[in-house]
């Protein structure tokens, strides 16, 4: 990257309360003018609803490489787990930025921010509309599912935590067993049938690896339990939200389209085509990420 355009890129961020992020990607413009709907929460309540996954149909027209990254699992006191998470919604044709700052201590103070547009430039979603940010966070940050419960019972797959994680298992028949009776015992408790228990793990497969502190390890096991999994499609050129390329394992979703996982082919996970994450780490809360991980 030139002086100039490094420079530049310094200036615009100085102007907004925002933190400044690599490169993910090319420009992907939405299609059609649709008002964007007002931000939500970056928690997302995955278990309730099965039938309610994304269909993961739509990919970028271009391709551009993404920057080299370092490869890092660990923090130093006083410095915050960071990811940046881009998410094509399919409700009414907008796109969904949300920042995460996580400390190490599960019951420590969380940010986030979360902006909407209908266009990304340079690995970021345009606001539409101007800037949206989201509520300022809070402590004991549940995973992906919006209830307090999350925040004291034990960590699973289902319930990640980042203490669960730095001690999970890492060979792929343990993790494919562990998943499949978390996602059983779901399925029984919302009155659903075993017969999407393989659409509810590879859902969840993406969420552990979009989740932080993954163990630089974990992402290449879990694409073995992708592979898999009973009636799992292998793609091997799938594009995710910014155009990076790798082997995608999808599985139809009875509601339409399919839920999709893309990984690199060095294991490392890229996310899903309406969807990209990126992991750092940042000297604080709310602080521009000062590396990153993945």
């Amino acid at each position: 990257m030139t002086t100039e355009i490094t420079e530049a890129l310094r200036a615009k961020a100085d102007a907004v309360p925002h933190s400044p992020m690599p490169l993910l990607g090319h420009t992907h413009r939405r299609r059609w003018p649709v008002p964007v709907a007002a931000a939500a929460t970056v928690v997302v309540a995955a278990v309730a609803a099965v039938f309610v996954f994304s269909a993961n149909d739509k990919m970028p027209d271009k391709v551009v490489a993404s920057p080299p990254t370092t490869t890092t699992a660990t923090i130093a006191p006083g410095e915050v787990y960071y990811s940046l998470r881009l998410t094509d919604l399919h409700a009414g044709g907008y796109l969904r930025e949300t920042q995460l700052w996580q400390p190490q201590d599960r019951t420590g103070e969380w940010r986030q921010q979360v902006v909407d547009g209908q266009s990304i430039k340079d690995g970021r979603v345009v606001p539409s509309g101007g800037r949206v940010e989201a509520p300022p966070g809070g402590v004991c940050y549940p995973a992906f599912h919006a209830t307090d419960g999350s925040c004291t019972s034990p960590g699973s797959w289902f319930n990640p935590t980042l203490d669960f994680l730095a001690t999970a298992p890492r060979d792929p028949a343990t993790i494919a067993d562990q998943l499949h009776a978390e996602a059983i015992a779901v399925l029984h408790r919302n009155g659903q049938g075993d017969e999407l228990a393989s659409l509810l793990e590879l859902k969840y497969i993406g969420e552990v690896l979009s989740s932080n502190g993954v163990p630089p390890e974990l992402p290449a096991a879990m694409a073995e339990v992708a592979k898999r999994l009973p009636g799992v499609t292998v793609t091997n050129d799938m594009a995710n939200l910014t155009g990076q390329r790798g082997t995608g394992y999808s599985i139809p979703n009875p509601k339409g389209g399919s839920q999709s996982v893309i990984f690199g082919a060095d294991g490392r996970y890229l996310g899903s085509p309406t969807e990209v994450v990126r992991h750092g780490v940042a000297p604080g809360l709310g602080r521009p990420p000062s590396r990153m991980l993945d």
